[in-house]
């Protein structure tokens, strides 16, 4: 029996990257890791594997009895952390217009594959010397593997797990990247998570979730769950028996760099040259403006005055300029 399931959507444009998109508990550390498995043999196994970035996780854990048969490669990247700030101007909330500091977006990547073909058996075998020398230690545990990625930025997971299998074949691929919006660029955001299993005598889950994080920002309530809030998509199935199963999971979205409202000049807003060189590029946005407020302008005015102007008395005019009724 076969199930084939494929998932794209590509969000709309939103943003929300700053205090509600941490890993929690998590402190964002620049790392770069590289790990590969390759495992063959007959007995019993345990494995688990754990990584967390700033806004990124990946949970691994497998285990079970008989002939064991996989590998796996698991590469994870923290690029930046929340140390990366920015200005950024908006509408004060006691009216008129404040610059304030912004925490960049944190990026890190995660991409994990693995294969798989185990089969479970009862096992025994002596451990050590003694008792156990002659009463062997045996173990008779079924298959179980599962595959967890959430990514916090973007209020997402994607889950696969197996349990109580007598065999397990096919292989998975995971792949996430979290990169934060900036003052000037847009951010993206994927989770993709592609399975092909053969479940042989076990049970199979496969589940998506997809969050608003502005129930978390607008209800203080919930800020502790870090921007998971009410399910725009959710994905939940289960699967007993004898299965094969193919699916496709793939999540895309873009967030916006940060908006700001200014008045028909930004000098208007405060004072032009207190504006953050990391707000505006002024050579490419108001170059034709800056001539205005350093004066460039007058002098330029006053050097083509005929008779010559006197510049240090310019708000005198000289006898030649004054207005005689």
């Amino acid at each position: 029996m076969a199930s084939c399931f494929v998932l794209l959507f590509i969000i709309a444009p939103i943003c929300w990257a700053g205090l509600y998109d941490l890993n929690p508990g998590m402190e964002a550390v620049k790392y770069k890791h590289e790990m590969t498995d390759d495992v063959t043999g007959q007995g019993y196994m345990m494995e688990y594997k754990r990584v967390n970035t700033n806004n990124l996780s990946l949970w691994e854990y497998s285990h079970g009895s008989g002939k064991i048969d996989q590998a796996d490669i698991l590469n994870s990247e923290q690029k930046t952390t929340h140390s990366n700030t920015y200005k950024m101007y908006d509408y004060a909330e006691k009216g008129g217009y404040a610059v304030r500091e912004k925490a960049g977006g944190a990026n890190s990547v995660i991409s994990y594959t693995r294969q798989y073909d185990n089969i479970q058996s009862p096992i025994a075998f002596a451990w050590g010397a003694g008792y156990y020398a002659s009463n062997p230690i045996r173990f008779n545990s079924l298959l179980k593997d599962k595959t967890e990625a959430k990514s916090y930025q973007e209020s997402a997971s994607m889950h696969r797990q197996i349990e109580y299998a007598r065999a397990v074949h096919g292989d998975i691929a995971v792949d996430m990247n979290c990169t934060g919006a900036s003052a000037t660029a847009d951010g993206k955001g994927t989770l993709s998570m592609k399975i092909d299993d053969e479940v042989t005598s076990g049970t199979m889950h496969v589940g998506e979730l997809l969050t608003s994080p502005m129930k978390a920002i607008n209800a203080p309530s919930v800020k502790t769950k870090q921007g998971w809030g009410d399910a725009i998509i959710e994905v939940d199935n289960d699967y007993i028996g004898d299965f094969h199963v193919k699916k496709t999971m793939k999540l895309e979205i873009t967030k916006s760099k940060p908006t700001w409202a200014e008045d028909w000049l930004p000098c208007c807003s405060g004072g032009f040259f207190d504006l953050p060189a990391t707000l505006y590029n002024f050579d490419k946005q108001y170059g034709s403006m800056k001539g205005i407020f350093d004066c460039t302008c007058r002098n330029t005015s006053i050097s083509s005055m005929k008779p010559a102007w006197n510049a240090s008395q310019a708000q005198f005019p000289t006898e030649v300029y004054r207005n005689k009724p």
